[in-house]
């Protein structure tokens, strides 16, 4: 049934990061656009909060690693015919697509071509671009001139792919504004550790095994064995899980299973985002809380594990000096990576270790880390305060309204 609005978006996020972006774009369209205008497509809990209408679940499109693409393909080929019928019917005035690179550039070359055959006037807009900095600069050449709008999160990749002449615009990051929106704010440090029931002595450890079912499934369980194999008591170590509300009660199962609900305390997020205030250290899988953590001056280990074959292809790809969201902006390694083989508890309990008895040390080291991302991405001392919610649907508007 074809809604009765004057204007309708469809809009795609298919990973926690991206349902944060989506929340943001559709709060700044509304703002602007007033009442008069919708939303469809796939989205999370928080774009579903701001008025999304949710055609698939966000986790069927939320896939990492080759051997999974493969194995979802034709579950993501139907999806996407869905999905092209449903926008050729409803007549869109933008498609707006966030991240998941691989279903968004198929989703935008196959709507490119039936767009111009049927003299369709609908503007394709991007967000999070390919990340050509980590994964290799080839990539650039096919999302040249694909997009009537492609916009980017980090200042210097703004920088990098207009070296390819591939314009892309910097809009802002609501990571760092919400960071700054937090920071503001006072929060008594004696009611934080009240409410995670820990003290100021207490030594507050994240352990963060990543959003997707397939890192939740090769990470957890290492973060499981560490807990396990904690051996060193003189370091009265508070073991936190904080996860999605998806991935709550699988995470909670495998707590229990192995006996350690009264060790780890597994929270959401989303509910709970103050304990960032008040954390030592943290281990993350590898993605935009590595960026998080580093903003709040936790000092941070990165890992990341996935299937054998998808691991192979990832090393002869991947450039994982940039991988990592903190080190790309800061270019410099501040945050450490353990990948594959070196992602096991071993390894992770070294090096854990190895930052807590020089805590002190990492925290100053952190603090000004926090402070320069604030500082490259245009956050400080700047006279024109960036807001990526305003920007961003400014930018939307224009492609649109350059269309007419």
């Amino acid at each position: 049934m074809t809604l009765n609005i004057n204007k309708k978006f469809f809009i795609l996020a298919g990973e926690t990061s991206g349902d944060y972006i989506g929340r943001s774009i559709i709060k700044g369209l509304k703002d602007k656009e007033g009442p008069n205008i919708s939303f469809f497509g796939i989205g999370g809990s928080l774009m579903k909060e701001e008025g999304l209408n949710v055609m698939y679940e966000m986790n069927d499109f939320n896939i990492m690693g080759f051997v999974n693409t493969i194995h979802k393909y034709k579950k993501l080929n139907n999806y996407k015919n869905n999905i092209i019928s449903h926008i050729l019917r409803e007549k869109p005035v933008a498609v707006i697509t966030i991240d998941t690179k691989g279903f968004s550039f198929a989703l935008a070359k196959k709507l490119k071509t039936l767009f111009k055959k049927n003299n369709f006037k609908c503007s394709l807009i991007h967000f999070v671009p390919p990340t050509i900095w980590a994964y290799g600069k080839s990539r650039i050449n096919k999302w040249r001139n694909l997009h009537d709008g492609l916009f980017c999160l980090f200042k210097n990749e703004e920088r990098i792919f207009n070296q390819y002449n591939v314009k892309c615009n910097y809009v802002g990051n609501p990571v760092i504004e919400n960071f700054i929106d937090i920071n503001k704010k006072s929060n008594n440090s004696n009611i934080l550790y009240k409410k995670y029931k820990a003290q100021e002595q207490d030594f507050i450890c994240l352990l963060f095994p990543g959003s997707r079912d397939t890192e939740i499934k090769n990470i957890l369980s290492e973060f499981i064995l560490l807990i396990k194999n904690n051996k060193d008591k003189s370091k009265n170590i508070k073991w936190f899980i904080p996860t999605t509300k998806l991935q709550y009660c699988k995470i909670v199962d495998k707590i229990e299973i192995n006996g350690l609900s009264n060790i780890v305390k597994v929270i959401i997020l989303k509910d709970n985002y103050d304990i960032l205030k008040c954390a030592n250290i943290a281990v993350a899988c590898s993605g935009t809380i590595t960026l998080e953590l580093v903003l709040f001056k936790i000092p941070t280990i990165a890992v990341y594990k996935t299937d054998f074959l998808s691991s192979c292809i990832g090393r002869m790809l991947v450039d994982f000096k940039n991988v990592l969201l903190p080190n790309f902006i800061l270019e410099r390694g501040i945050v450490p990576f353990l990948f594959q083989e070196k992602c096991q508890f071993k390894y992770i309990n070294q090096l854990l270790y190895e930052n807590i008895e020089q805590i002190e040390s990492k925290k100053r080291i952190f603090k000004e880390a926090s402070n320069e991302i604030i500082e490259r991405m245009d956050y400080s001392k700047s006279e024109k305060k960036i807001n990526f919610a305003t920007q961003s649907s400014n930018e939307i508007m224009n492609v649109i309204n350059s269309f007419n």
